[in-house]
């Protein structure tokens, strides 16, 4: 089998949050600085870097679920139950390495891979299992 499909990309959205945390940071410690109210002015810096630390995180971890929740529903799509992928190691520049995955279709236990092709598109790819 070799399907093609389109993932959608990840939207940054969510990472409003904490750059509206760190604006708010800093126009509360502006503020701390100019009364002279030197716990405005810290809870302005814990905000700060609150909302740093915050935006650092979400974009770490919320990427990577959104990419593996788009890629199990395409393959649910094609007819694969329960996938499981692979962590893969991208060192090329610029270029998507292909993603390792094992999924049951039609009752049987099949590997396979997902080879980027282009922007977001993926080309879905079974490996033929090695009979002794």
């Amino acid at each position: 089998m070799n399907e093609i499909v389109t993932l959608e990309p990840w939207s940054p959205l969510p990472l409003v949050i904490p750059a509206l945390i760190v604006l708010a940071g800093v126009v509360v410690s502006i503020i701390g600085t100019h009364r002279r109210i030197k716990p405005l002015r810290e809870t302005g810096y814990v905000a700060i870097v609150f909302g740093a630390l915050a935006a650092g995180g979400m974009t770490y971890s919320m990427s990577g679920i959104w990419d593996t929740e788009q890629r199990t529903d395409a393959l649910v799509s094609l007819g694969y139950e329960t996938p499981t992928f692979s962590a893969s190691m991208g060192l090329g520049a610029g270029e998507a390495p292909p993603i390792a995955f094992q999924a049951v279709r039609d009752g049987v236990r099949v590997r396979g891979v997902l080879v980027h092709v282009e922007d977001d598109t993926w080309q879905v790819q079974e490996i033929a299992e090695e009979e002794d």
